[in-house]
């Protein structure tokens, strides 16, 4: 199947997410090739005692229920088997990636959520009474995976991916394929693919939103992303706002996997808080342990019989034909420019153009200096405005064959088609120049701002998209440490010049 090869091709920066520990990669060999010959788990794991502690730790919570405390990693794997505890030393080692929260993302609500994802789908494994309960906890684990990737890979863009969740109330998956052209389900599946997983784990997370699409060759897929799909919607009812919407699609999903009589939701809320509210503290995270989850699935069911189930099936399709179009989308909301995806097309064309025709063209990378204080001094409505009349500006004050787009937050990108390197800087830097005297009108208020433009040339032997931007960034922060309010054309080797 090249499914994944045809997507690997399409996400071509996840090199970007950070390389896994040591020890994980030496327990997804085992996971890859159980009859490999390495070491026994229990000797991986001694090689990092802080990461032993914690499974221990984890091995004697009500997550496995054991009568009688175990005191060494030997032993634990002798009674639990190595398959329950190579996947919680792993969620360990994945959980230890997080970083720190950016200001757009909360990596520790995402592993949260992620865990308790992980717990409930184990929960639904072991009540279907499947052989492979372990492989759904990792599952739930890592089906959003793809998020991490694309928030690393593009950290400038997925702020404008939140954005559009936040204000829009889009869907994560919608609003990356509007802003990246590419989405979490289709980098978690190209990144679990990279760690040698085999399909039952990339497609099913490949799928997670749409488990009807899973090939009709691939049954055991489906069933699992059937699974993480239902875990991930209940995940949505704990902890999100539309609780009696959430509900009543978690019904209809129960009815139409045939799993209503096998799966009893309270009980498996009961059972999975029960399992998850001691293990939270063990991964350095926090649970809310305000909420009283049976009491919100008992009101949110009385407020049910008022949401007709036609509504919820309407719904359902109406988020996928939403998620469809998106893919279509060429327009940034805000700003109503190219978003970054458009621009990438666009710049790959004008690479085949200069390739072709043997002619020279200009990239630019423009940063508005000190915005920060804008959104500080009046606020982000005023924050946004200045960016619309800013994208207007830009639009109204350069030529008819060049190409402005919103790159990231408060950055705009630019080419110049068949342009040398000289009458480029001189364009932009009269556009910068303009700029610092243009002034946006808010309130009665009159807010101005300047802004940094790196430059950077390129004709037929031009390497990459990947290196052009790296140069037009790089001499953007020169102009940047050069006190802002300037342009600056990349150079190898920057001299110290005004």
């Amino acid at each position: 199947m090249d499914v994944l090869d045809n997507l690997t091709k399409k996400i071509d920066h996840l090199e970007e997410f950070p390389a896994l520990p040591g020890v994980a990669l030496k327990i997804l060999e085992k996971i890859k090739d159980p009859n490999a010959p390495l070491c026994q788990l229990a000797e991986i794991l001694a090689t990092d005692p802080p990461l032993s502690a914690k499974v221990l730790m984890l091995v004697n919570s009500p997550y496995f229920g054991l009568r009688r405390k175990i005191t060494n990693l030997p032993h634990a794997v002798n009674l639990l088997g190595e398959e329950s505890l190579k996947y919680i030393a792993l969620s360990f080692s994945l959980i230890n990636l997080l970083g720190t929260d950016k200001k757009f993302f909360n990596y520790s609500l995402f592993w949260k959520e992620s865990l308790t994802c992980a717990v409930i789908c184990r929960l639904m494994a072991k009540d279907l009474d499947l052989p492979d309960a372990e492989d759904y906890y990792f599952l739930g684990l890592i089906h959003n995976i793809g998020k991490l990737a694309l928030v690393r890979s593009y950290p400038r863009q997925y702020a404008l991916v939140m954005d559009k969740v936040k204000k829009e109330g889009a869907e994560f998956h919608v609003a990356e394929n509007e802003v990246l052209g590419c989405n979490h389900m289709e980098a978690g599946a190209c990144l679990v693919n990279s760690w040698g997983l085999p399909e039952d784990f990339s497609l099913p997370i490949l799928y997670h939103h749409y488990p009807h699409k899973v090939p009709d060759e691939h049954v055991s897929s489906l069933f699992r992303a059937r699974i993480v799909s239902l875990s991930f919607e209940i995940c949505l009812f704990l902890y999100a706002d539309d609780k009696v919407l959430r509900l009543s699609m978690i019904k209809d999903m129960l009815q139409e996997y045939e799993l209503a009589e096998s799966i009893r939701l309270e009980s498996l809320l009961q059972r999975a808080m029960d399992q998850i509210t001691p293990l939270v503290p063990l991964f350095d995270l926090k649970l809310n342990t305000e909420l009283d989850y049976l009491q919100i699935l008992e009101d949110s069911k009385k407020e049910l019989v008022k949401l007709s189930s036609s509504l919820t099936r309407k719904v359902k399709e109406q988020r996928e034909q939403i998620a469809t179009l998106s893919t279509l989308a060429t327009q940034d909301g805000l700003t109503g420019l190219r978003n970054y995806q458009s621009f990438q097309d666009a710049l790959d064309r004008e690479l085949a153009g200069c390739q072709r025709y043997a002619h020279s063209s200009v990239l630019a990378l423009a940063d508005l200096d000190a915005f920060k204080s804008v959104n500080d001094g009046y606020g982000h409505l005023a924050g946004d405005r200045v960016l619309q009349e800013i994208a207007r500006f830009f639009s109204e004050n350069i030529r008819k064959s060049d190409i402005v787009a919103r790159y990231g937050g408060e950055e705009f990108v630019f080419i110049l088609s068949r342009t040398s390197v000289n009458a480029g800087l001189k364009i932009l830097d009269r556009l910068r120049e303009s700029l610092s005297r243009f002034q946006v009108e808010y309130r009665g208020q009159r807010i101005s701002v300047s802004m940094s433009v790196g430059v950077t040339s390129f004709s037929s032997d031009a390497t990459s998209k990947d290196e052009l931007l790296r140069q037009a960034d790089a001499a953007m922060y020169q102009a940047k440490n050069k006190g802002g309010n300037r342009t600056r054309l990349f150079r190898p080797f920057p001299t110290d010049g005004p």
